[in-house]
């Protein structure tokens, strides 16, 4: 399953493509001359015979023509199969593209970084593919709100890497949330917040006073529904437990992964009187 933690950073070089160039320079290589930026399909086969699906690419544009093509993977984790992958995803971006192609990995892990900063020997001589990889290194340290207003997108990526231990990032965080449009506010700090630690997460909910007034009722209207979700699904679980119902793993991720709080009072409100467990949810 697609996590938050996998789809936001893409969602942010979605709507600030320019993050791509800032890291490739940042990695020592220096993107060709060019006049804009665009996110392509992330579909790099021609043919259905086999589906190659990266997670983002990125094009750098002359006027309309494509001088370099960037594929952008989030690995959150070590997956030690995931580099047969990136080849296939290389060359057949260089040969739809015709220009130079670059893979970039995301991983905010630094373990995870290190590991993906191997070269990947296809065999060819000659033929040897090391992947650009983002660690918690490459992503700057920023706490000026000036910045964070400016650059928001990157103020999100470094308060998820480097929130954690420094105030001052989280302050421009919230900074960066309210340059940012308001739909994507809470999506953006649930991504910050699941990788502090509970202390610099309270720290967080306290700087979100400083959010402008027209987002308030976006975060808000959220955590209302997000907290009558958990009561309802506490409530669930309770009374199923206690009516002797054995749920089934299927039955339970179904539970933890709703977040209808509608749904889930329908599901607790079944389990009172159901003679059958299925007549919960049905």
């Amino acid at each position: 399953m697609v996590s938050t933690e996998h789809e936001v950073p893409l969602e942010l070089i979605r709507d600030s493509p320019s993050l791509v160039t800032r890291f490739l320079s940042q990695l020592g290589v220096d993107p060709p001359k060019h006049t804009s930026l665009r996110v392509d399909s992330s579909a790099l086969n021609e043919t259905k015979v086999t589906e190659h699906h990266c997670d983002s690419v990125v094009l750098l544009l002359d006027g309309d023509k494509v001088v370099m093509a960037v594929i952008v993977e989030v690995q959150l984790r070590f997956e030690k199969d995931k580099v047969y992958d990136w080849f296939p995803y290389v060359a057949n971006l260089w040969a739809r593209r015709r220009c130079p192609t670059t893979l970039v990995v995301y991983a905010p892990d630094r373990k995870t970084a290190r590991r993906y900063t191997a070269p990947i020997p296809i065999g060819h001589p000659g033929l040897t593919l090391t992947p650009l990889v983002i660690g918690p290194d490459a992503v700057p340290v920023i706490t000026d709100p000036q910045v964070a207003r400016e650059s928001p997108e990157l103020a999100v990526l470094s308060g998820a890497v480097h929130g954690d231990h420094n105030r001052d990032v989280l302050e421009a965080v919230v900074h960066a949330l309210n340059a940012i449009e308001p739909s994507k506010t809470v999506v953006y700090v649930e991504y910050v917040a699941k990788r502090l630690s509970e202390a610099a997460k309270r720290e967080l909910e306290t700087l979100m006073t400083m959010i402008e007034p027209e987002r308030h009722s976006i975060v808000a209207v959220t955590n209302y529904a997000a907290g009558q979700a958990e009561t309802f699904r506490k409530m669930l679980l309770f009374t199923a437990e206690h009516r002797g119902f054995v749920l089934t793993a299927e039955m339970r991720a179904k539970i933890t992964e709703c977040t209808d709080p509608d749904k889930l009072e329908v599901w607790a409100q079944r389990a009172i009187s159901a003679e059958r467990l299925e007549d919960i949810f049905r």
